[in-house]
């Protein structure tokens, strides 16, 4: 099929559709595809599963936002206004002050439903080779999807009926030309949940094993199904794929020596999945990086200002590691800027060898078994297996195990705690205190979980484009 990939600016749900996104992706050669390149080899196919993959680099994803706005929005960090304002009013949770990306999400997901749609016709490649794009396509499909629903709509359990306005959009095919453009309402939370379940479920029957972690295998579908299910509060799911996802052995659970040191690899062992970045001309550059979002460091041994340093942790939360918690070596002590001097998280330091970028962990082994963890304890299935497993995490930190005796309310506190400490400054916060329906407390002033800053606003010019889109309460 000789079908040729337009780079179309939609009005409404996409920005881009294929060809050259230079102006959002700055991506290797080989990447991307012309745009007379067809979707009918397996060439143009493998260039266009790259260019999703190169989606999850943009700032409003992977590259800084999905992580550093969680973290100003909830409750571990302070901003200091050191930064020509930077994230200000994300920390003091003003309204319209949120998450953004809705059309780099969408774009993402049109790139997915264009390969899924011409995969099965494409020529001279095998049933394996069609499988593992497959299970890559529809894997990051869900990615897109989950994010955006857990950004601009509530999760399924906890959804506020009299405020709700439903979930996101479902689009199942892809865009060429601007005459296909469709303008759809936003499906049921359960709908959205329900597709992504679906697509989950196809991947891990058809990811490959191997690629880890700079490209999805199986078992990161299966780790992102249990993220999935613990959002869904589906316990008992979420705990067998987190189960299945730790007997895949990809990335290693690495020992209380090695874990400073893991997070200064360029790959971080515990990685199942890593956005990696490769170019110099890949960095976000000093206003727009994840490292100078957090640190004022060129490098650890470096006394040379170079980032911001606008989102650094609160004493609260640093109060939480105990002098022996060796995961509190990772908060020091940064460079005078603006006559201050803050303790800053240096979790993401240009590992990658190139200063303002660092390869990107999606989700790493240590998720995995809090995941189940807290699947067990609120699920009140197995506290044994529970116990085990938060205590993995705080054995690994140079603390003692917690007893038996320790149950119920109690383990499941323990776990969140843990969680909290543990995937501080990686973009968990603010979504675990939604997923929960719980408040945000902070010195700024507190954010009820009713209140409508909770989810982000659909951007304005999407609602004003199309007429069947209702935005969320009270923007």
């Amino acid at each position: 099929m000789n079908k040729k990939l337009y780079h179309i600016g939609l009005l409404s749900l996409l920005i881009v559709c294929f060809t050259s996104c230079k102006e959002v992706l700055d991506i290797e050669p080989r990447q991307s595809i012309e745009a007379e390149t067809a979707l009918d080899t397996q060439e143009g196919i493998e260039a266009a599963v790259n260019n999703v993959y190169s989606v999850l680099k943009a700032q409003v994803l992977y590259g800084r936002d999905l992580l550093a706005i969680s973290e100003c929005l909830a409750d571990n960090a302070r901003i200091i206004n050191r930064a020509g304002g930077r994230f200000f009013n994300e920390g003091s949770n003003i309204p319209n002050a949120h998450f953004g990306g809705w059309a780099t999400y969408y774009s993402g997901i049109n790139q997915c439903n264009l390969i899924l749609k011409e995969l099965p016709s494409t020529v001279g490649v095998n049933d394996a080779f069609r499988n593992s794009i497959e299970g890559q396509v529809k894997t990051l499909r869900a990615l897109f999807y989950f994010n955006l629903s857990r950004i601009f709509a509530y999760e399924p359990k906890v959804e506020i009926a009299q405020v709700s306005k439903g979930g996101v959009p479902i689009l199942k095919d892809g865009v060429l030309t601007p005459d296909q453009i469709t303008y759809p309402s936003r499906n049921t939370v359960n709908e959205v949940y329900a597709f992504i379940y679906q697509d989950l479920n196809d991947a891990v029957a058809k990811a490959p094993n191997t690629g880890a972690p700079s490209r999805i295998t199986k078992a990161f579908a299966q780790a992102l199904f249990a993220q999935v299910a613990l959002y869904n509060q589906d316990y008992t799911l979420a705990a067998q794929y987190a189960t299945d996802a730790l007997n895949a052995r990809v990335g290693t659970f690495v020992n209380n020596l090695s874990y400073i040191t893991a997070w200064r690899e360029r790959n971080n062992p515990e990685a199942i999945f890593e956005i990696l970045f490769r170019l110099p001309s890949e960095s976000l550059g000093v206003n727009n990086s994840l490292q100078s979002a957090y640190t004022t460091r060129v490098s650890l041994g470096s006394n040379t200002l170079a980032g911001w340093g606008a989102v650094v942790p609160t004493d609260a939360f640093l109060a939480l590691m105990g002098a022996n918690d060796i995961r509190r070596q990772l908060y020091q002590a940064g460079v005078n800027r603006s006559n201050v001097v803050a303790t800053e998280c240096t979790k993401f330091l240009g590992k990658a060898g190139n200063i303002y970028m660092d390869n990107i962990p999606v989700m790493r082994v240590s998720e995995l078994y809090l995941i189940r963890a807290e699947a067990l304890a609120r699920s009140g299935r197995d506290e044994n297996q529970a116990r085990a497993d938060v205590n993995q995490i705080r054995t690994r930190a140079g603390l003692t195990a917690i007893e038996s005796s320790v149950a119920g309310t109690a383990l499941i506190n323990e776990i969140m705690l843990q969680r909290r400490i543990e995937l501080a400054f990686e973009g968990q916060r603010w979504f675990d205190l939604k997923r929960l329906g719980q408040d945000v407390v902070k010195t700024t002033g507190n954010v009820p979980y009713g209140d409508f800053r909770i989810l982000a606003p659909i951007p304005t010019s999407e609602i004003i484009a199309n007429k069947n889109l209702v935005q969320n309460a009270n923007y």
